[in-house]
């Protein structure tokens, strides 16, 4: 079985198509548990009537209180096993409250899943922690296409995906994944701190099992002014200005561009010791070598800094984004 874990708050406006989505998919063995983190609007109305219109495939949990933010919310869900609530599932994926699933998303992810299994026990590997993870299509809130993929948006590198490269840049979306149970029963607490759910996630499969990436967009992504994360464009020019302050959207200035990219690599340095201190004895040497490097950075000198991120491949996909790592970190 599928079990596709539904995180929402105050999504009225939305969550019943995605629902719809995931209950019209190609594959049929899926169970939806949906979690509301203490919504105010009509969700709870919405999901209560289509798990009666859906006898059997929807389960609907209220968090009490409340977990107050998304990588807490799913974290939560999957510490808790809450996958295994209608039945053993062999497979897990995330969703958010406001995508749209394309009709073939599971079937697509689920034949490169069970492909990487296949090849894995004939190598004798059976039950390594495995992630899967595909593209979207970037829509409107009406669902009008603005970009075909969202990986070429924003200018990502799925096939970078090791450990070092994970740490300062993550390439998984949370809607986008499918974890097969090896990987879930890995993520067993929730981290003192974590930047995002699916960066973690992330981070644990690249460092005790393997990450796969489907290159077709197999859903749709809404961008709207309501996203927790939205989908902003990787336009080189515009990353440089903009880190000076030039030319922002936003109105911030360079200073508080300098605050924001502080507290950023702060949280990031804060999750590489969590993940140390809780995989530290699943982890090989080479690996703890490298996230005692990278937690270590902040005592160092720019120089120290640069050497350190050069000499353990700390780097980002692109040239001028680790050039303002080294400048600004």
């Amino acid at each position: 079985m599928i079990c596709v874990l539904l995180c929402t708050y105050n999504g009225e406006r939305y969550v019943e198509e995605q629902i719809r989505s995931i209950l019209e998919q190609t594959v049929q063995d899926v169970h939806i548990v949906v979690s509301d983190d203490g919504s105010k609007d009509g969700t709870l109305a919405i999901v209560e009537r289509l798990q009666k219109e859906n006898p059997g495939r929807l389960t609907l949990l209220r968090q009490n209180p409340p977990t107050g933010s998304a990588e807490k919310h799913f974290l939560t869900l999957i510490t808790k096993k809450c996958y295994d609530l209608a039945g053993r599932a062999d497979y897990i994926m995330l969703s958010d409250q406001d995508d749209v699933w394309h009709s073939d998303k599971i079937e697509k992810t689920l034949k490169c899943m069970q492909a990487e299994e296949q090849r894995l026990s004939a190598a004798g590997k059976t039950g390594l922690p495995l992630l899967v993870h595909c593209d979207s299509v970037i829509v409107d809130r009406d669902l009008r296409k603005i970009q075909d993929s969202f990986v070429r948006y924003q200018k990502m590198t799925p096939e970078r995906k090791h450990l070092n490269q994970l740490l300062v840049q993550n390439n998984v979306v949370g809607g986008a994944l499918m974890m097969n149970r090896a990987l879930a029963e890995k993520i067993t607490r929730i981290p003192e701190h974590c930047v995002m759910h699916d960066q973690w996630i992330a981070l644990v499969a690249s460092a005790l099992g393997e990450i796969h990436f489907v290159s077709e967009s197999l859903y749709d992504y809404r961008q709207h002014g309501d996203n927790v994360l939205g989908a902003a464009r990787g336009s080189r020019i515009r990353e440089i200005l903009g880190r000076f302050g030039l030319f922002r959207t936003d109105g911030r200035s360079k200073e508080e561009m300098d605050a924001h990219s502080r507290k950023v690599y702060r949280e990031m340095f804060l999750q590489g010791q969590s993940f140390l201190t809780m995989y530290e004895d699943e982890l090989t040497e080479k690996q703890k070598r490298a996230l005692r490097a990278f937690t270590s950075m902040p005592e160092k000198n720019r120089c120290g800094k640069i050497a350190t991120i050069l000499r353990y491949g700390f780097t980002y996909n692109m040239l001028h984004r680790t050039i303002g790592e080294m400048l600004f970190i």
